[in-house]
């Protein structure tokens, strides 16, 4: 195949990706209440996981599970977390409806099969820019809303 050939199959592939983008958007809105597309949470995840780096990802949690650490976790968690992920950790609440990205469901297998260190940076890196800065949160979300 020529070389002029393949750019203009490249061009054509990214006018209607932008042609699609454009209709989808025209036809649906932008809307925080709107649920992702299937497409859409494919990419994100993916992209969510080329954005941890390797070492983040094989990290292990350093904090040894105990009666007292798991009781000091589930009242941090509600005292942090529930607002928008819930109690139960569904992520149906007020807050968890109006954000967009929702909050995950935290009781699903794909959220579940996370690694520790997954999940930390996650939290660490990933929420202070999304949901907690919207609700007015400096750096962390344990200041929203206050």
């Amino acid at each position: 195949m020529k070389r002029w050939h393949l750019i203009l199959l490249l061009l054509v592939l990214a006018v209607g990706l932008a042609i699609g983008a454009g209709v989808s958007i025209l036809r649906n809105g932008l809307s925080a209440r709107a649920t992702p597309t299937a497409m859409e949470a494919m990419l994100a995840r993916n992209a969510r996981h080329l954005a941890i780096p390797a070492k983040a990802r094989n990290e292990r949690n350093p904090v040894t599970p105990s009666d007292q650490n798991l009781d000091e976790a589930m009242d941090h968690f509600a005292d942090h977390c529930a607002t928008c992920h819930g109690n139960d950790g569904s992520g149906v609440t007020l807050y968890g409806k109006g954000l967009y990205p929702k909050p995950p469901d935290l009781r699903l297998l794909e959220t579940q099969k996370l690694s520790d260190g997954e999940l930390y940076w996650i939290i660490e890196n990933g929420v202070r820019f999304t949901a907690c800065r919207g609700l007015g949160a400096s750096t962390d979300c344990t200041t929203a809303g206050n």
